[in-house]
């Protein structure tokens, strides 16, 4: 039995909410603590900007990033996959754009802000054992475009995916079952958060709003097993570290 510790964070952008505990300079020891605790394998880590990137130096010197900005003009943002550098060697990787053009940088046509996945096709040289990791946040105003977004990531998805089995994370803006079916039934993919667990959102404003469900997801392949699934709703080095709270999956074969 192999086992994998998959992260799904929502660093918070410092492009708006740079103030009070939200500062990313506050935050960015508790994330690197967070890390250095729950040592997940791969991470899918949505919002980060190049000017986070600095902060988080111990951490970028164990991980492997991967995955292009989205290039937008206001807040620039990564849905970036971070993996262990000392267990994966990576065979291949890319970002595409939810927009009815995914090899170039677009959007669609409603949606506030470019959205993205980047995909990485890893070998675990632990277990010689090869899978694809998704990340991908989507838009937070608009079920339809949210909707569309889901749709052509699930055909990325089916596109590109490569080895023993798949892991997706994200930012979906929505509890898994307001979304396609598509993107779990075409893919044979299954969610490892249980609704039980509540919302992912720290604020009571946007938990009332989505009716507490999570709204971050960890999704893996139907065949792999679920060991746990973890809310980090802890502070670390006296802060949160985002205004989500990020899951931790541990899964196996």
């Amino acid at each position: 039995m192999t086992l994998y510790r998959f992260m799904s964070l929502n660093i918070l952008t410092d492009g708006l909410y740079n103030y009070g505990d939200s500062r990313f300079h506050l935050r960015a020891e508790a994330i690197n603590e967070m890390i250095r605790a729950t040592k997940p394998d791969v991470i899918g880590v949505q919002e980060l900007t190049d000017a986070m990137k600095p902060y988080l130096f111990d951490i970028l010197k164990k991980y492997q990033l991967c995955g292009e900005s989205r290039g937008s003009l206001f807040n620039d943002e990564y849905s970036a996959v971070l993996f262990r550098n000392d267990r994966f060697r990576l065979l291949d990787s890319d970002t595409y754009w939810l927009s009815k053009t995914p090899g170039r940088k677009s959007k669609h046509l409603l949606s506030q802000f470019p959205r993205i996945t980047t995909y990485v096709h890893l070998y675990d040289e632990e277990n010689q054992k090869d899978f694809t990791f998704f990340n991908t946040h989507l838009d937070h105003n608009l079920k339809p475009v949210r909707n569309a977004q889901a749709e052509i990531l699930s055909s990325l998805i089916k596109e590109h995916a490569e080895g023993e089995f798949i892991a997706v994370t994200g930012d979906f803006n929505a509890p898994i079952s307001a979304l396609p079916p598509v993107l779990l039934e075409e893919n044979h993919l299954k969610d490892t958060v249980d609704p039980a667990i509540g919302s992912t959102l720290r604020g009571k404003i946007g938990s009332l709003i989505q009716k507490n469900l999570p709204i971050d997801h960890i999704l893996i392949s139907e065949h792999m097993n679920l060991n746990s699934l973890e809310k980090l709703d802890s502070k670390y080095a006296g802060y949160y570290p985002s205004d989500h709270f990020p899951l931790l999956a541990v899964v196996s074969d």
